[in-house]
């Protein structure tokens, strides 16, 4: 390929433009290289010239994401356009593959050696797609020289008319092996109900391409990730559909790798908060019992020296009694809340009893609890506070917002979950309309720390339930 390009660049940020810049000096001496900041002035710059190749960023001041792609797109006609982002979401990448851009590129994944591996392919599959509307007479060497795998097949029973040799190479099958085969034998089950309904669209609606990203099986059984192209053609006096499928596999990996260890970061984050906010909590609860009532305390005391030097038992004394009194119960009740039982000491049943013992004082609520199936032993104590922090979340949800008379706890085992459930009698909610208050968030973060799942039933006038559901392979202590 010639080294000398015409390369658009539409980037806003000076530092990646520069390496973007030096990256290309390298691969391609001799290119001219035009940059744009805005996406208006990009695409003034492609009604004005012509380019080789489009490198588009999808952060841009005045646009972002597929409007970005959308509005490149439309002005590029054949000009293969390669998206170079930071933002790296794998559904987000199929997607701008399926709108029609070349390739998707992270920059923090891209060197000299990508960026030059993805324009030659790029502008290569670019040219040939080109001669294939030109001259379907001249196909053979196109087809079996592609770089992309090819199959061509009948609309009618999905039998593999024909392959190239890079499908060959790539799934491992033999071509004669293949011609024995229908398309649908090397793709998943899960793709095929989809593959049948775009070759329908592609033959009732006589569409051109359809695009999408599919997963298919090589005969050793490893999977692929194949953006697949299907075009619409006329093969030996016959409708028949062609597919161009570039192999994205690695992408997809890396995307799932990245997307992994987000996770798994969040949970680490997650798991620091929660342990900074528990040790806070046995922080502030010991001060409330240990200094805060014992001032509470001495404040009894010397109101009961004073009456006693002023020979008085008058109502101001007796109302100062009670409002000194109530402060200590309030704060002992605080300080319970915040400082769980041990346990370590005490099973979780005993540690739940005295949530609902609490509870019960109000006078308000009817408390069922039913632990059944459920062997305690074969979980973690960090677990356990989890189960003890969850129902008092929700006893807190409860307390502040339903109105109920009735709540029901349920901890059982089941088809190798974990599962607990809270219900409530109260006026209820629709969970699609209501956003999540910090209550439910600290709940489901709580959950997922152990790969546990929330759900949520509700509806206005029916009480609420919460169901967390937690993998019991997780859980071993």
């Amino acid at each position: 390929m010639n080294e000398s390009l015409e390369i658009l660049v539409v980037e806003d940020n000076e530092g990646d433009y520069f390496l973007v810049h030096e990256y290309l000096k390298d691969c391609f001496p001799g290119s001219k290289i035009r940059h744009n900041e805005l996406l208006r002035d990009a695409i003034s710059s492609l009604k004005e010239s012509t380019f080789d190749v489009i490198l588009l960023d999808l952060s841009l001041p005045d646009s972002n994401g597929k409007d970005s792609i959308c509005d490149i797109l439309e002005l590029a006609n054949d000009i293969p356009v390669i998206v170079l982002t930071g933002f790296g979401n794998l559904q987000f990448a199929m997607d701008s593959l399926k709108l029609g851009v070349q390739d998707y590129l992270l920059k923090d994944d891209v060197n000299a050696l990508v960026l030059q591996k993805s324009i030659t392919y790029s502008i290569e599959r670019n040219n040939i797609k080109k001669t294939l509307k030109i001259s379907e007479g001249k196909y053979r060497y196109l087809f079996d020289n592609n770089p992309d795998s090819i199959f061509i097949f009948s609309p009618d029973d999905f039998s593999i008319l024909d392959v190239n040799e890079t499908a060959s190479q790539i799934l491992d099958f033999k071509k004669a092996d293949f011609l024995k085969m229908r398309i649908w034998d090397i793709y998943l089950a899960q793709d095929i109900d989809e593959m049948q309904l775009l070759v329908k669209k592609l033959i009732e609606k006589s569409r051109s391409i359809q695009s999408r990203v599919m997963q298919c099986r090589s005969a050793s059984g490893e999977i692929f990730f194949i953006n697949l192209a299907l075009h619409k053609i006329n093969y030996n006096n016959q409708n028949a559909v062609l597919t161009i499928g570039t192999d994205v596999s690695e992408n997809v990996k890396l995307e799932k790798k990245l997307e992994e260890e987000r996770t798994r970061k969040s949970l680490e984050i997650a798991e620091a908060v929660i342990t900074a906010q528990e040790k806070e909590r046995q922080e502030i609860g010991l001060e409330l019992h240990d200094n805060i009532n014992q001032i509470l305390a001495g404040s009894m005391m010397y109101l009961g020296l004073l009456k006693k030097e002023l020979k008085t038992d008058s109502e101001l004394f007796r109302d100062i009694e009670k409002l000194i009194t109530g402060a200590i119960q309030e704060v002992r009740k605080l300080s319970h809340n915040l400082i769980p039982p041990s346990l370590k000491d005490l099973e979780l049943g005993e540690a739940i009893d005295h949530i609902i013992t609490i509870a019960k004082k109000t006078g308000v609520f009817d408390i069922k609890k039913d632990f059944y199936d459920f062997n305690e032993s074969s979980i973690s104590d960090k677990l356990k506070l989890t189960l003890y922090r969850i129902i008092q979340e929700q006893f807190n949800n409860i307390f502040k917002h339903a109105r109920a008379k009735n709540i029901e706890i349920k901890l059982y085992q089941e088809n190798d979950q974990l599962i607990l459930r809270v219900k409530d009698d109260g006026v209820g909610f629709n969970p699609k309309t209501t956003k999540h208050g910090v209550g439910l968030i600290n709940i489901q973060t709580r959950a997922s720390l152990f790969n546990g799942v929330m759900e949520i039933n509700a509806s206005p006038g029916a009480g609420s339930e919460i169901i967390v559901t937690f993998p019991m392979k997780d859980l071993l202590d």
